[in-house]
């Protein structure tokens, strides 16, 4: 029901799934579970809007008309399609996309780069891929998967006495592979300092010693702040930064264009409150940093916001250290994505690559979305002329809405595997119905789960059920794969299991016995005796790769692409600032909406704005607003609170409406990225980045709707029962 690792009892009597429990004996969530894992697991096997067979439209795009087909006659047609338009454009005109990360990373990359196509898509690039891209470039490099994962995970495992949750809420979400709300609920009772970096302040943050709300997308200044006061205080770690870091004085000279003086003005904060949180974090020790979406999703200066963090884990010591942040250990998997099968003339031609060139990073190497969208559309570098979808509701993910529709509409050949009909299945050609959580049989080999001073090799899910035609990613791929002539290259899933796992001298059944997987120890401070993976084999504070790419190889702070500094004139008619993203923890991104366990818990899209803001502008709790931005504008019912930024209105993301009319499902009523902008210029300059935060926008107070989200929810769920 997300990345998983959560371990679960599941109760099944004469082949039914009755119920799924907590499994107390599991060291990681020790029995805890949030609302996605429990009833929500048996609602979403047996709910009577799966998808059960394959389907081939036959009205059309759009229109909702299907023909029930074999999945032969599915995986021919579709090894058939994209043949034909490889020998008439090129294999780079096939583009394949993913959602989240999750285990089907590897098994779609093989098959791309087998097939000669560099163009896959996910939300990595502003999603825990910055993460993955400034960790590779600043220490892990060629370390990465080698021993190391690739990115520092916070080691709330280790008692940090000083935590720090930047842009973060890992109680609420789950990444890295680290399960956020066992660990840090059982850390912060232990009552570490605790420091917020946020324009919000969540509750899930847990008591808060200080808050920071910055102004949107000011992260690099602030932590440019933060290591002005470091180093001019002598206050980092001498040892390391003699001994492993590479650019200190390149550094050091960069800070003093951020005194905090200038670094309060533009991130909105005080400055001697920014003084005491360096201060603390860099004399509290050990201390850890949580770090998240907040920074990923910053536009043209993400991977500089980012990389910042990083760089201040490594000046106070806190680098794979007990307490700290640690490289993980990887395990050792062989993986099995090929990429040396990608011709290079192929990879040169990766939809984005030219211009964000961290995207060409090999193990998780990406077309640029937004550009490969526009591609779609214009033709230009060359035509993309087929999608083939694999978990990835593409409409309501990715920014500009309309335009995303637009360019799946033009396809020749847009192919969908899911669970449920979403708003992008609507527009394909043919949709394939996918194996949930209880219904397939997977080793982990992406995002593996991190526990107590251990990673843990273990499984994704175990097939209890089987209903109707429902077949997991793998079990797609690999049938794909086959029938596009790679036979030798795709065997059945268990022999890729017992290969990925033979480093390990186990076997998938040996595997399958341990109920918690197999556990691989943290082992602490490596680049002792290693170094870092870089070209200089230090911690790179002054980025040599970023140099070679022709990238400022120092954090520095951007404006972003629209703000009270870099477009005055629309800040006077947009006068507050919108971050979209705010994680709701029933939902994971897109899914879940028609789960009733999970509706239930929040039935419509709530927006979030300080009391202050809201009263100027006559607005009341529960009322309805309209939220613009230049792009758009959206409905919304608003809570009030003291806990947000006055100047910052927050709204979730992923929404749609599985309840109403397709194809859309109220995409335009509810869906952020509406507001978003895809423009390649507002990009992070390195990764691509799209800015789905710091957004101008005005707020209005507007009627509510004839009909409320909640109201139409809940005749439709009514209608549903009594239908039962």
């Amino acid at each position: 029901m997300c990345h998983g690792g959560c371990g679960t009892i599941v109760e099944r009597v004469n082949g039914t799934i009755r119920k799924v429990i907590g499994d107390r004996d599991n060291p990681i969530n020790k029995g805890a579970l949030c609302s996605k894992a429990g009833a929500a697991s048996v609602e979403q096997l047996y709910h009577p809007d799966r998808l059960d067979y394959p389907l081939m439209r036959v009205g059309a795009k759009g229109e909702g008309k299907w023909r029930r087909i074999t999945w032969d006659e599915a995986i021919t047609y579709i090894a058939e399609r994209m043949q034909r338009i490889k020998a008439e454009h090129g294999a780079e005109a096939v583009a394949f996309g993913r959602g989240t990360g999750i285990n089907n990373t590897h098994i779609v990359s093989r098959l791309a780069n087998l097939f000669g196509t560099p163009n896959i898509t996910a939300i990595a690039y502003f999603c825990y891929g910055p993460r993955v891209a400034v960790s590779k470039v600043t220490a892990s490099g060629n370390f990465s998967q080698k021993g190391w994962d690739t990115t520092p995970i916070a080691d709330v495992y280790g008692r940090p006495q000083c935590i720090v949750q930047w842009g973060s809420q890992k109680r609420t979400s789950n990444d890295h592979g680290l399960i956020g709300h066992t660990p840090l609920t059982d850390a912060l009772n232990r009552k570490p300092i605790n420091i917020v970096v946020d324009p919000r302040k969540p509750k899930a943050a847990g008591p808060v010693d200080i808050w920071l709300a910055l102004r949107p997308a000011t992260d690099a200044a602030m932590a440019l702040g933060w290591m002005n006061v470091i180093i001019n205080e002598e206050l980092y770690d001498k040892e390391f930064v003699e001994n492993h870091c590479h650019g200190f004085e390149q550094l050091r000279q960069r800070v003093q264009e951020y005194p905090l003086h200038k670094v309060s003005d533009i991130t909105w904060c005080d400055a001697e409150l920014i003084a005491h949180a360096a201060r603390t974090y860099a004399t509290t020790r050990p201390g850890c940093l949580l770090w998240g979406n907040g920074t990923d999703q910053l536009g043209n200066n993400t991977f500089q916001a980012t990389r910042s963090l990083l760089i201040l884990m490594g000046l106070t010591g806190n680098i794979d250290a007990p307490g700290g942040n640690a490289f993980y250990p990887a395990g050792k998997l062989n993986y099995f994505e090929l990429w040396d099968k990608l011709p290079p003339e192929q990879a040169k031609k990766r939809i984005g690559g030219d211009r964000f060139k961290a995207l060409n990073m090999t193990p998780y190497a990406y077309a640029h979305p937004p550009a490969l969208y526009q591609t779609m559309l214009s033709d230009k570098p060359y035509p993309v002329k087929a999608y083939i979808v694999v978990g990835n509701n593409t409409v309501t993910c990715f920014p500009n809405t309309g335009r995303i529709i637009e360019a799946m509409k033009k396809l020749d050949l847009l192919v969908v595997q899911d669970i449920f009909m979403t708003p992008t299945a609507e527009y394909a050609d043919i949709v394939l119905p996918a194996a949930g959580n209880l219904e397939r049989e997977e080793p982990r080999f992406h995002l593996l789960t991190k526990g107590p001073q251990a990673t843990f090799i273990d499984t994704v899910s175990r097939k209890l059920a089987e209903l109707g035609e429902r077949r997991s990613d793998w079990e797609f791929i690999i049938a794909l794969g086959r029938k596009l002539g790679f036979e030798e290259y795709f065997p059945t899933l268990e022999e890729f299991a017992n290969e990925g796992l033979k480093p390990m001298g186990i076997t998938w059944e040996d595997l399958k016995k341990k109920d918690h997987g197999l556990e691989v120890p943290v082992e602490y401070y490596k680049y002792k005796k290693d170094g870092f993976g870089t070209p200089t084999g230090k911690f790179e504070l002054y980025s040599t790769m970023m140099e070679e790419w022709g990238y400022d190889p120092l954090p520095v702070h951007v404006e972003p692409p629209e703000s009270p500094v870099s477009t005055p004139e629309r800040w006077k008619d947009y006068p507050l600032i919108l971050n979209t993203g705010a994680k709701q923890p029933m939902f994971w991104h897109s899914q879940g909406r028609q789960l009733p366990s999970l509706r239930s818990l929040n039935a419509e899209p709530i927006a979030e704005m300080h009391i202050a803001t809201a009263t100027k502008l006559g607005i009341k709790k529960d009322d309805y607003i309209w939220i613009e931005t230049v792009r758009g504008k959206l409905r919304m019912k608003v809570t009030l609170n003291e806990l947000t930024h006055e100047k910052v209105v927050t709204i979730p993301h992923g929404w749609w409406l599985p309840e109403a009319p397709g194809p859309d499902h109220g995409v335009f009523e509810v869906s952020s990225n509406v507001l978003v902008d895809d423009d390649l210029d507002s990009c992070d300059v390195a990764l691509g980045s799209s800015p789905l935060k710091a957004m101008l926008c005005r707020i209005s107070k507007a009627e509510a709707p004839v009909r409320t989200v909640t109201e139409r929810w809940k005749e439709a769920s009514a209608h549903a029962v009594a239908a039962e």
